[in-house]
């Protein structure tokens, strides 16, 4: 978390950090109902190729169900499904839970191509895990563009439909 915080200050990005109890999955939501987020709450999806062994990091909003096999037809891919816990500590150095688009500040040299709902950029604000699952860090949602480019990282941004 700390290293996130850091970039976020090197980069100017203003942000507001909210703790909370660990956030594994969507089943786990209840345990934050009375935190007041201020800004659209993400959740990020860590799949592979199953023919390729391409891997893809796809972030979207929360409450936007992801059609896996419409996310494979956009990204011109073969099957996809979800990469395993090993495969995530291979990938990007975190373990399930924390899985983010800021994940990119503490695995600068991953191949993973990280793949942002377009719908994300339409927000004022969004909320990610900052590299550890008891916490969330709002900010505006231009600012994931500086953290892509100041790790030279190619990015997607596409529709995720429902």
């Amino acid at each position: 978390m700390e290293q996130v915080l850091d970039v976020f200050k090197l980069l100017n990005i203003d942000y507001n950090l909210i703790r909370h109890p660990a956030i594994f999955c969507r089943a786990d939501e209840y345990k934050v109902k009375d935190i007041k987020f201020d800004g659209q709450v993400c959740k990020n999806l860590f799949l592979k190729d199953k023919k390729t062994n391409i891997f893809y990091l796809v972030s979207l909003p929360a409450n936007k169900r992801a059609d896996l096999k419409k996310i494979s037809d956009e990204l011109k891919s073969h099957r996809l499904s979800f990469g395993n816990e090993e495969e995530l500590w291979e990938k990007l150095h975190i373990k399930p839970g924390s899985v983010s688009v800021l994940n990119v500040i503490g695995a600068p040299d991953t191949d993973v191509t990280f793949v942002l709902d377009k719908n994300i950029m339409n927000y004022e604000r969004v909320s990610f895990h900052p590299n550890d699952n008891t916490a969330s860090v709002t900010f505006n949602p231009e600012d994931i563009i500086k953290i892509m480019e100041k790790y030279n990282k190619n990015y997607m941004l596409l529709e995720v439909e429902e």
